[in-house]
């Protein structure tokens, strides 16, 4: 067999490598073996199972192509999961076990695992398998693809891209996902400035002209905020970009997609019909209101239309407990639902952060709190968070 010459499919992205967590020399001999014979570049083998990988891969980008033991775990669909939470998306894993489960195979076929291997292991078995996954891509692709979320608000000013930045830093830092904030008004670059970094003309660039994305020009048009958050964002001059076009957006997000297990849209307003093509491609959209009359009836407007797309939507009361505004039960009254998300009325707060150009959940607790609980809203998993307050509390109504 020759030598396999890229490690991971042309069209998978940026992740390279191949790492083995195993827990018996026999078998690291065997991947030791494989991988001079196939001349693997980047190889590397450590000693663990699930729980180190998890722990290792929570700290650094994943691998293209990761070989985990699964030998001592009682529960391994359980375990594999956890280890998805903390893995990129486009990651692909072959899990090792010790005995032929034809009911575990197809668990963990259905997670998206790309394959089960089961002791001992075999220099044939190995390299028919890394030949397949490196040369002719994986099972369930598809499935594994990162959520899109878009953030917008009900009207101009509801303090979406807030929103947007908090719970984007939120989700890389706290959470631990690989996150990709995505800023469509790409005349006003806001997203930078909240997050402190330099926009730059890629995004602008590559939603005009589809045809020059590629790997490389993705590589110098995403600004790094962080270890797990990657921000896209220009700040074009008006006379250039007097209609913005969103032509690109399709593909970009489709490579985003691939990489990041969350892709959040901030979708101004005013760009919303132009953007309307890629709102209704987003899995889940979070709308962003205030507790005004006018507010409520344009929120209204918004949750229609996106059940007319059968879009899983998140109402979310921003500046809740504002004084004048109308109370969460009388905004529920004229919305004829409740709101799944609030985060209080903390104009210091939020005000100063955008100065300062960090998240506000990083220097106030009821932030925090909140954005904690929008994210616990989106993910349907527990975050880690500071004390949590109650809902009153959180909402800056405690007596």
């Amino acid at each position: 067999m020759n030598a396999v010459t890229p490690v991971i499919p042309a069209e998978a992205g940026r992740l390279q490598g191949v790492l083995a967590y195993l827990q018996d020399s026999e078998s690291e001999a065997v991947l030791r073996r494989v991988a001079t014979q196939l001349a693997l570049p980047g190889f590397e083998v450590r000693r663990g199972g699930i729980a180190t990988a998890v722990r290792d891969l929570k700290q650094q980008r994943s691998p293209a192509l990761l070989f985990v033991d699964a030998s001592g775990v009682d529960t391994v669909l359980d375990a594999i999961q956890d280890l998805s939470e903390v893995c990129e998306p486009q990651l692909q894993l072959v899990v090792i076990g010790e005995a032929n489960d034809v009911g575990l195979y197809r668990g963990l076929m259905g997670l998206g695992v790309a394959d089960y291997l089961f002791k001992p292991l075999t220099a044939e078995l190995v390299e028919q398998v890394i030949w397949r996954l490196t040369n002719g891509g994986t099972r369930g692709d598809e499935t594994r693809l990162g959520k899109l979320v878009a953030v917008c608000g009900a009207r101009g000013g509801s303090g979406a891209s807030s929103i947007a930045a908090n719970l984007a830093s939120y989700l890389a830092e706290k959470a631990s996902r690989r996150v990709a904030l995505l800023d469509l008004d790409v005349r006003s670059g806001v997203q930078a400035l909240m997050l402190g970094a330099k926009s730059n003309p890629g995004l602008a660039e590559a939603l005009e002209v589809p045809g020059r994305l590629d790997d490389l020009f993705l590589e110098r048009a995403t600004i790094s905020i962080g270890p797990r958050l990657d921000l896209l964002a220009s700040e074009m001059p008006p006379e250039r970009v007097p209609v913005p076009k969103l032509d690109g957006g399709p593909a970009l997000i489709g490579r985003l997609q691939r990489s990041y297990h969350y892709v959040l849209m901030d979708v101004p307003v005013a760009l919303r019909d132009v953007a309307a093509p890629l709102l209704a491609s987003a899995q889940i959209q979070i709308l962003v209101m205030e507790a005004t009359l006018v507010g409520a009836r344009d929120a209204l407007q918004r949750v229609e239309a996106a059940g007319a797309l059968g879009q899983r939507q998140i109402l979310l009361h921003n500046k809740a407990g504002r004084p004048g505004d109308l109370s969460a039960a009388e905004l529920a009254t004229a919305l004829a639902r409740p709101l799944e998300a609030a985060v209080p009325f903390l104009p210091r707060a939020f005000n100063g952060a955008i100065n300062l150009g960090r998240p506000a959940w990083r220097d106030d607790p009821r932030a925090e709190a909140a954005i904690a609980l929008l994210a616990r809203e989106l993910s349907g998993r527990k975050v880690k968070t500071a004390s949590t307050p109650g809902w009153k509390r959180i909402l800056g109504l405690a007596k």
